[in-house]
């Protein structure tokens, strides 16, 4: 949300719990706005667990409370035992938002000097309506949609742009500086874009989608991946026919990268290129050896890469038909 939208809704929801609450006559309604503020959360999901946890809370809380105040009388004392008791009970049964405002309305029933039912009616109502009008505010909540997409093109292409810059390492060129540069934007792009597919996620109440969530996973590690190449590139001797050949491999995958491509022609490509490695000639010396392991290394991890992509398009094939047949 932006600060425009999350002022909005703040004022809106504290304004509607507080005139409810005066039009039901309940005392201290503003603790209905406080309560509104306060149940104002990033994301549908989270309200809505929030909610219930606070009117839990809240049934706990007047609970233990009744209790002290019946046998300790409504002193300082008293809401410091019923403190000890409520607040570990809280954390326990994973209550804890409702910590601060539960014991504001507690403090209700001293100033009242009464844990009537009128009063536990009361406490609970400013629960209920401040929860209530958060809920129905945070209904709408704006879509990332258009920006994963974009965001996601962004992170394709400084994948497309590395994968070309170890290309051009190969064919004997020198690594461009500004490589490790741009997989720090990448990684801090994708940092900033799963948080938005993850409150996008969780703003879905009914039908789960998490796709976004899946995808952006399957390029952090096709990242890590190509963080592991570069730091190979340094142990190649480059003037050799199977350094070009892979260079070409990597040319061909950065042109393919995109987010509806499968991954089944590059994977092919690869197994040609197994077994012209097999069948090449054998090095003769220490340096033209370790190169050729190295370079052997680079293909496996270009095809660890591209089975994460096939591995992400397959289990997504599933998830269509699986919804398919439920839907039937």
């Amino acid at each position: 949300m932006t600060l425009k939208e999350r002022t909005f809704k703040m004022v809106m929801a504290t304004l509607l719990s507080i005139y409810a609450a005066n039009m039901l006559q309940l005392e201290h309604a503003l603790a209905a706005g406080i309560i509104a503020i306060l149940s104002l959360l990033d994301t549908k999901r989270a309200s809505f667990i929030t909610a219930f946890k606070r009117l839990a809370s809240t049934v706990t809380a007047f609970a233990i409370a009744s209790i002290v105040f019946y046998y300790m009388g409504f002193t300082v004392t008293a809401f410091g035992v019923y403190l000890f008791f409520y607040v570990p009970i809280a954390y326990r049964f994973g209550l804890q938002s409702g910590i601060a405002p539960c014991s504001v309305l507690v403090t209700h029933f001293i100033g009242a000097q009464s844990i009537g039912l009128a009063w536990q009616y009361n406490g609970f109502m400013l629960m209920f309506l401040g929860a209530l009008a958060a809920l129905l505010l945070n209904l709408w909540m704006p879509s990332y949609k258009s920006e994963l997409v974009r965001e996601k093109a962004l992170i394709d292409y400084y994948l497309r742009s590395t994968l070309r810059s170890i290309s051009r390492r190969l064919s004997g060129e020198e690594l461009e500086k500004g490589v490790m540069e741009e997989i720090r934007e990448a990684e801090d792009q994708l940092r900033l874009t799963k948080q938005k597919a993850l409150n996008e996620y969780d703003n879905q109440l009914f039908s789960k989608n998490d796709y976004h969530i899946r995808y952006l996973h399957m390029r952090e590690q096709q990242f890590i991946l190509v963080k592991k190449m570069i730091r190979s590139l340094n142990n190649i001797e480059l003037k050799t026919s199977q350094a070009s050949i892979l260079a070409e491999m990597f040319q061909e995958t950065a042109d393919q990268l995109s987010e509806k491509n499968t991954g089944l022609v590059l994977l092919e490509s690869i197994r040609n290129l197994y077994n012209q490695f097999r069948t090449s000639k054998l090095p003769e010396t220490r340096e033209e050896f370790e190169s050729r392991a190295f370079l052997f290394q680079l293909l496996h991890d270009i095809e660890d890469l591209i089975e994460l992509k096939r591995a992400f398009f397959t289990e997504e094939e599933k998830d269509k038909k699986s919804d398919e047949l439920s839907s039937v």
